[in-house]
């Protein structure tokens, strides 16, 4: 191995090190308590190391959410099954599923998306990392897009836009998700989140059918 290549190993090894502080520092103080300074001591590097490899804290929250997007849209991939003779309702069943899979395992995930959307961090971090992250999340709502359009195409859908029914779709599953992490308002629906997402489900096929 040249001198440069394992330079740029070791460079690769030293900002996953420094992301796998992150994510464990974002995890046990929350993410708005967290500081560069608490990332640092967890890595054991200096602060202006982490510096080197992230300008802010938010670019470090910015990648940590990049990593679970691949993920998921990996997991969404696998769940519309392309090349495989499924229905498009059962695309879309699997795709909900998915979905609500990946965050009852990942809850961190959902914690970062949304800080991630509340916040300023369009204007904290690079526009290279911003598009990625967004050309990341269009391929994975795109998978839903295309199940649903495959239902129009064959009639079991009611013809319309496509990527507006995904993002319909996507803002009521995804309000179950935020609606139920409240422990208050679990209580105020006397619900479980997995009858509940059932639910909403259901009511967004209905809305999808002729």
């Amino acid at each position: 191995m040249t001198t440069e290549r394992r330079r740029a190993r070791e460079r690769e090894e030293r900002r996953d090190s420094i992301l796998h502080a992150a994510r464990k520092v974002f995890l046990e103080k929350g993410i708005h308590r967290a500081t560069v300074d608490d990332v640092a001591q967890q890595a054991e590097v200096s602060k202006g190391t982490v510096y080197l490899y992230f300008e802010t804290k938010e670019s470090l929250l910015a990648a940590l959410l990049l990593e679970d997007l691949e993920k998921l849209v990996a997991q969404l991939e696998a769940a519309f099954a392309p090349g495989q003779p499924l229905s498009a309702e059962e695309r879309v069943r699997r795709l909900a599923q998915a979905y609500l899979s990946f965050f009852q395992a990942n809850p961190h995930s959902f914690r970062l998306i949304m800080a991630f959307d509340r916040g300023h961090f369009q204007e904290s971090v690079s526009p290279d990392l911003y598009q990625r992250i967004l050309t990341t999340s269009l391929r994975g709502l795109a998978w839903v897009v295309q199940a649903i359009r495959q239902g129009m195409d064959e009639g079991v859908f009611a013809p319309g836009d496509a990527h507006q029914a995904a993002g319909v779709a996507w803002a009521a599953l995804n309000g179950v998700l935020v609606l139920l992490s409240h422990p208050l308002r679990r209580e105020m629906l006397a619900a479980d989140l997995g009858s509940l997402y059932a639910a909403a489900l259901d009511l967004v096929l209905k809305g999808l059918r002729p």
